[in-house]
């Protein structure tokens, strides 16, 4: 194969990471507007380089090594943005408080809301089915996400992310990639650019890896602020809430590449791999997420202390909670409709349209209304997750 299409994205996606490095050489200052798009438009790009070279990666490292740290890596955009906002909260304090949770809990409903329904919904158009089937891979992420959204349920009602939390979440992540490392898994078939990657020499390809990698990891930390602070004055100058800015924008530029890289997947008929890829991490986000960012909170500030939570952010986290309760529900039998995708969809949607109070009070309590009997009928699968568990620790 000549690679002529891959060799191209490739090349255009570095391209694209050239302005704003440019304009940091160079010492350009820009309009806000202006600066959230370059700034933004780099930390996109290189969160497609650090997707490929992470799925490429895999081809050289322990299949243990490739789950417990390249798929650590490939979420490495979203974890700057949360991570800048919570330095700048423990370190400077005020509304910076409030966007670390919002970009958290952004992040967590917008992968189930837009991405795992998107990806459902391209896979009934592709299929010509009204339902998925996922494989029993899949239980494994079921009961950590389960475990991790009861222990989220006692936030709000705490109004703050303390460090036990922290230990809490973090431990939980660590368990489970440790049973994720031991567990089978339906090996990676790359695919587009990553392809093309391993098609090189071993020398090459594993030198391709490590420049992308450093690159990509220098080009979001060299962006990540003035897309931060940009999104913000931005918001500012034109009029929109600054909150909802960091909440939806910002986690939507960080996993472009994760949401396009899941969708051409699916249009391989590979929907499982899919959907496992985008449950793994909403484990990954609503567990180790949230720890890290009340640890960066105390680091920032010089002192043990807790990420307080207002009332704003306990409905957020409330929400957030209330969503990955339903979104599980469905999953337990591992299959999902058309009307259980349209329904993730719709109820995402009107709380984003509709960003009130008694709207989020709202929408919790239909997610948990509708959670609760699905749970009770699909209780043999919480046995069947449990035992699954229980066998791979067991190995």
């Amino acid at each position: 194969m000549d690679f002529i299409k891959e060799r191209l994205q490739l090349t255009i996606i570095t391209i694209l990471t050239l302005p704003w490095l440019a304009s940091l050489v160079l010492k350009v200052n820009y309009d806000p507007i202006t600066q959230t798009f370059l700034s933004g438009l780099a930390v996109v790009s290189a969160s497609f380089l650090i997707s490929w070279a992470a799925e490429t990666a895999e081809m050289d490292v322990p299949r243990s090594f490739s789950l417990a740290v390249v798929a650590l890596l490939a979420v490495l955009p979203e974890y700057a943005v949360d991570g800048y906002f919570a330095w700048k909260a423990g370190s400077v304090g005020g509304e910076y408080v409030h966007y670390a949770t919002a970009n958290m809990t952004g992040a967590n409903r917008l992968l189930i809301g837009i991405g795992w329904s998107f990806v459902a919904f391209i896979a009934f158009f592709t299929t010509k089915r009204g339902e998925v089937q996922l494989d029993e891979g899949i239980r494994l992420e079921n009961f950590f996400l389960l475990i991790a959204t009861l222990y989220a349920f006692t936030l709000p009602f705490k109004g703050h992310i303390s460090l036990f939390d922290m230990v809490v979440f973090v431990t939980m992540y660590a368990v489970y990639m440790r049973l994720a490392i031991k567990a089978e898994k339906e090996e990676p078939e790359v695919v587009g650019v990553p392809a093309y990657l391993c098609s090189l020499r071993k020398k090459s390809r594993r030198a391709a890896v490590v420049i992308f990698f450093l690159f990509a990891g220098v080009t979001i930390l060299m962006s990540v602020e003035a897309f931060s602070e940009g999104l913000i004055e931005s918001a500012r100058n034109v009029g929109v809430d600054e909150f909802l800015a960091v909440q939806w924008i910002a986690p939507l530029a960080s996993e472009a590449p994760e949401l396009i890289i899941a969708t051409y997947f699916v249009r391989r008929l590979r929907t499982s791999a899919a959907m496992n890829a985008l449950i793994s991490s909403k484990v990954n986000q609503w567990t180790l997420l949230i720890g890290t960012i009340a640890l960066i909170y105390s680091i920032s500030a010089f002192k043990l202390q807790s990420l307080p939570l207002d009332a704003r952010q306990s409905e957020e986290v409330l929400l957030t909670a209330s969503q990955s309760l339903f979104a599980l529900a469905i999953l337990l039998d591992l299959r999902i409709s058309w009307k259980e995708a349209l329904a993730l969809f719709l109820l995402f949607a009107i709380q984003l349209v509709l960003p009130g109070v008694e709207v989020r009070y709202f929408i919790s309590v239909v997610y948990i209304v509708l959670a609760i009997p699905i749970l009770i009928q699909k209780r043999e699968e919480l046995v069947r997750s449990f035992k699954t568990v229980k066998r791979i620790a067991e190995y």
